[in-house]
């Protein structure tokens, strides 16, 4: 059985030397702290966020490929947030893009949402947009509906993209999330909306995403009920995607895959895409990271990661195998699912023939 590990008193010290920076940020008023409550924000307990002014770069464009890795550079994220989304999950990679500037249980939400609001209307109607781009409401920048109860953008945003005035070329709106509040959703328009759940068997999902460091209490809502908010979701009418993302193959692991893909076919939902991904990272500081922020270790993580393309993967072999698993399981419970990998490589796409673009970032 595998069990966790606490924290302790010197890993606590230690986060406490990487939080000068946000210290700073306090200090001076540039960042100021804020209770959400747990019924708001959907939780078991309330959350810390820091309130703060963003000052422009309102959307966020980035290719996340290269010449061997394949993520095309038609998708853009309003940036909502800075920093890991505040659920703590331990394989975040944005602990590592800002380190010691951003505490992965305190995240950034910005609050100056017009202007976030404005330029998704100015994008929209810039005379180089293309029906394929797509916008999401913050997919590497925080959870787009955790906070949705807080700031209202997709409430502010749906209706716009459903309006044909204000998005001529039917682009689409992405929302991935980790939350359960797709109530929030609830008698808006459909049209051009996409509402993506990030998505793992229950015991899997248990070995690396958020736990409280005092009780190691799950943060993250349970998979099952996931589950219930995207199917709600589903009979709202809109689009439904899941995203399968870090696989991690502990002993058993195809059980537990074929176990949650059964239930949730038994519950009746109905996933257009599902897109796969293997574990990977940016670069080996991500445990260093993790420590110094007093987050809990990992129950589980692959060894042997070697650099590919633009992350350190398992070798090509090993990701084959893992994909073929999950792939066939897919298209045993979910045949009509378009199947996609998220940030792989040309050559591990290529032997598996997933040489596609149906993935949960585009149209």
């Amino acid at each position: 059985m595998i069990q966790s590990i606490a924290v302790s008193p010197e890993r606590l010290v230690e986060r406490r030397i990487e939080e000068s920076f946000v210290d700073r940020m306090i200090a001076d008023g540039t960042w100021r702290e804020e209770v959400i409550p747990a019924k708001t924000i959907g939780l078991s307990r309330d959350i810390t966020v820091f309130r703060a002014q963003r000052k422009g770069n309102f959307i966020a464009y980035d290719w996340h490929g290269d010449k061997d890795t394949f993520c095309p550079p038609i998708w853009w994220d309003l940036a909502i947030g800075s920093g890991a989304c505040g659920l703590g999950c331990r394989a975040c990679f944005l602990m590592l893009t800002f380190r010691a500037m951003r505490d992965p249980l305190r995240h950034v939400l910005y609050e100056n949402v017009n202007d976030l609001w404005d330029a998704a209307d100015a994008w929209l109607s810039h005379p180089k947009r293309r029906p394929f781009h797509t916008l999401g409401i913050g997919i590497d920048r925080s959870d787009s509906l955790l906070y949705e109860g807080v700031t209202g953008h997709a409430r502010t945003l749906i209706p716009m993209f459903a309006n044909k005035n204000a998005n001529p070329q039917n682009c689409k709106l992405i929302l991935l999330t980790k939350s359960t509040n797709v109530h929030y959703l609830k008698g808006l328009p459909i049209e051009n909306v996409i509402v993506s759940f990030s998505l793992n068997p229950e015991p899997i999902a248990d070995l690396w995403e958020g736990k409280y460091p005092d009780t190691l209490e799950r943060i993250t809502p349970s998979i099952i009920k996931r589950l219930h908010a995207c199917l709600a979701a589903q009979e709202m009418g809109f689009e439904i995607r899941w995203r399968i993302d870090p696989i991690l193959t502990p002993e058993n692991w195809v059980i537990l895959y074929k176990n949650f893909f059964e239930e949730a076919a038994n519950l009746g939902l109905k996933p257009r895409y599902i897109t796969f991904g293997t574990y990977r990272e940016k670069n080996k500081m991500l445990d260093l990271w993790r420590e110094k922020w007093g987050l809990p270790e990992m129950e589980w993580q692959p060894n042997g990661l070697a650099q590919d393309g633009t992350h350190r993967h398992l070798p090509d072999a090993e990701r084959i195998k893992t994909y073929k698993e999950v792939v066939a399981l897919s298209r045993q419970y979910f045949p009509l699912s378009k199947i996609s990998l998220c940030k792989e490589t040309h050559a591990v796409r290529k032997a598996l023939g997933l040489c596609n673009a149906d993935c949960n970032c585009l149209m």
